[in-house]
């Protein structure tokens, strides 16, 4: 039989109360520590509670102490005990109204019940508590209250409810990051599993719940993981790995103190002991499992332990006391699950449908009436759309631009290369020519002489603006082959913290402008190609220099401010490179990574700066790089995946 984790048992977050009384309060949360492997310390602090509840008349404050205290009990295996405490706790709340409060004390009822074997007022019971969960929205408890039906199903055979709540539970609990809750649920899946005869995919889910709490550091659930593996060995007929399993389970929960746990691992120890042939000492064990169950009051144990009897003494021969055992098993197994019982039980599921079903009509409704938010949500869609139109485009002729630049770029090269060695040549001849005249001024009409000094200077500045061009003309060329090769193709994991420095360093050294650097705390690691990574930065960080320096010469009061910032978000690396420049006017916003477009003056820039950045950054990184909206000035943000993620 399944065990089980109702909500207000499992749950790892302290409850949320709210009694009036702060001093209260801080007694229940405490008690909630250690949770639930400490159930002494949360008996201890839920008495402390009430006797403070009692002090100050306070009937809501008294109602939460007694479903901590009940939890503690439960936890404990008092169950009568931790019945009369939940009962009266449910009674107090009820005029309150308080919903949170009773979905607390229903989760605890639910659990009780199932350990005392009455499943129709389990069922009922943790089906309140679900709806009340979903109509908080208390996701956790939902969740929570679902791995403990899920338990109940396992417990009534019911498989396929089981196994679709402990899908729902995983599902939650992968939401929340609750790993504690995750390996509930896995738990639930493996047991319908393992029901299923589908042991592989059993044992696999019983694995990841002993990985997940072992983890959390939950002593509870690594036992219980512990069973639910040793369950899986003993159907696989590996006998001697499901004793030592059962074993270790037996271990933590007697380190724990939860008697009705340990009477389920004695249980299934005897019946491995069985199993090796090993009768007397399995019959042994069987007797303590059923006396602990009988001290609990856990009626489903107390069957199995009949049931697990009969057949240990069967094996040593002695048939009457197997036929007795066997006889007890049968009668109890009846009295809990009549036909009476089940009948209530089947009923009270189909209700539970019949009001999901209700619940599923009028989501449908409500999807219906949002029909008319949802049309403007769709010429959202299209405005991003048509964005990524755009950008798909401007990619599109960035390739283009690539496969050109590596057909034409060298040809081009060469005689860029010619005109400026030659502009060079022409003038060291002009020099050596005025200097020859200079010489010889004295042979020479005077007239003549000062028209060839003019000439020949004329000659030397041209040709120096020749050469001026012309290296103009190959770093536009280079800029081409640049785009035609954005990557080696060679990545390297770094800490871009060291690789964006070096950049800040080298670009504003000797500008007199001194940057704002914030590298973050800790290590930022991408995997780039650092030489490709290394070109597409400087660009970005000299253009925000440029900017400021642009905006200084013009404003003599102006403080000029540039902002390098590296940080991990999620699973993504942000760089910005912040300036408080002119700025780029909002109807040219669209067109700064468009290939030779540029807001600098004819001649000072090439206009593929950008254009390689982001084709650097997009193409050969997986990133993007976006012109980010600002007040003043310019912003621009790259986005990588992390190597840390």
């Amino acid at each position: 039989m399944a065990e089980v984790s109702p909500a207000s048992v499992s749950t790892m977050t302290p409850p949320s109360v709210q009694t009036g009384d702060d001093a209260l309060d801080a007694i229940l949360l405490r008690a909630w520590e250690g949770m639930p492997d400490r159930p002494d310390h949360l008996v201890e602090h839920a008495q402390r509670a009430l006797d403070r509840a009692d002090s100050t008349d306070n009937a809501r404050g008294r109602a939460y102490a007694l479903g901590v205290l009940g939890t503690g009990l439960y936890m404990r295996s008092d169950h009568e005990e931790a019945l009369e405490a939940l009962t009266e706790g449910l009674a107090l709340i009820e005029p309150f109204g308080d919903l949170y409060g009773r979905g607390l004390l229903l989760g605890g009822l639910a659990g009780v019940h199932v350990s005392l074997g009455h499943f129709d007022e389990a069922m009922e019971t943790a089906l309140d508590a679900l709806r009340v969960a979903r109509v908080l929205g208390d996701r956790e408890r939902e969740a929570w209250t679902l791995v403990g039906l899920g338990n109940s199903y396992l417990d009534l055979g019911d498989l396929e409810r089981a196994m679709e709540a402990g899908e729902t539970g995983l599902r939650l609990f992968g939401e929340l990051g609750q790993p504690a809750g995750q390996a509930r649920a896995h738990g639930v899946m493996g047991g319908a599993l393992m029901r299923m005869g589908r042991s592989a995919e059993a044992r696999a889910h019983h694995e990841a719940a002993l990985r997940l709490a072992r983890e959390d550091g939950v002593r509870l659930n690594e036992a219980r993981a512990l069973h639910d593996l040793g369950e899986c060995a003993y159907l696989a007929k590996e006998y001697a790995q499901a004793l030592q399993l059962h074993r270790e389970a037996l271990g933590i929960r007697r380190e724990v103190g939860n008697r009705q746990a340990q009477s389920t691992s004695l249980l299934h120890i005897g019946l491995a002991l069985t199993a090796l042939g090993r009768a007397p000492e399995a019959i042994e064990t069987l007797v303590n499992a059923r006396d602990l169950a009988m001290e609990v009051g856990a009626e489903p144990r107390i069957a199995q332990a009949d049931e697990a009897l009969a057949d240990a003494y069967e094996a040593s021969g002695d048939a009457a006391r197997a036929l007795e055992h066997f006889r007890l098993f049968h009668a109890r197994r009846e009295r809990m699950l009549d036909a009476q019982s089940r009948s209530r039980i089947q009923s009270i599921q189909i209700r539970a449908d019949a009001e999901q079903a209700q619940r599923e009509a009028e989501i449908a409704h409500l999807r219906s009436v949002e029909l008319a938010d949802a049309n403007a949500g769709l010429e959202e869609a299209l405005t991003d759309l048509q964005q990524t139109q755009r950008r798909l485009l401007q990619q599109e002729k960035l390739a283009s631009l690539g496969r050109l630049a590596s057909g034409v770029a060298h040809e081009i090269q060469n005689p860029i290369n010619f005109i400026a060695n030659f502009a060079e040549i022409n003038a060291d001849y002009a020099d050596e020519m005025r200097e020859t005249v200079e010489r010889r001024r004295a042979e020479l009409p005077p007239d003549l002489a000062d028209e060839l000094t003019d000439l020949l200077g004329d000659v030397s500045a041209n040709t120096g603006r020749v050469r001026e061009h012309a290296q103009r003309a190959s770093g536009i060329v280079k800029s081409l082959i640049g785009h035609g090769n954005t990557s080696s193709g060679q990545r390297e994991t770094v800490d871009l913290r060291d690789l964006v420095g070096r950049v800040v360093d080298v670009t504003f050294a000797g500008s007199g402008i001194r940057p704002v650097w914030v590298p973050g705390a800790e290590p930022v690691h991408a995997e780039v190609d650092a030489q490709a990574f290394d070109r597409a930065l400087v660009n970005l960080v000299d253009n925000a220099r440029r900017a400021v320096l642009d905006r200084a010469h013009e404003d003599d009061g102006f403080r000029a401010v540039v902002c390098v910032a590296l940080d991990r978000v999620d699973d993504r690396v942000i760089l910005r490179v912040m300036d408080n420049g002119p700025g780029i006017p909002d109807d040219l916003r669209d067109r700064v990574f468009e290939p030779f477009f540029s807001t600098r003056p004819t001649g000072e820039g090439t206009g593929l700066g950008l254009t390689l950045a982001r084709q650097i950054v997009v193409d050969g990184h997986e990133g993007s790089l976006d012109l980010e909206p600002s007040a003043m000035g310019s912003t621009f943000t790259i986005s990588l995946p992390s190597a840390d993620a």
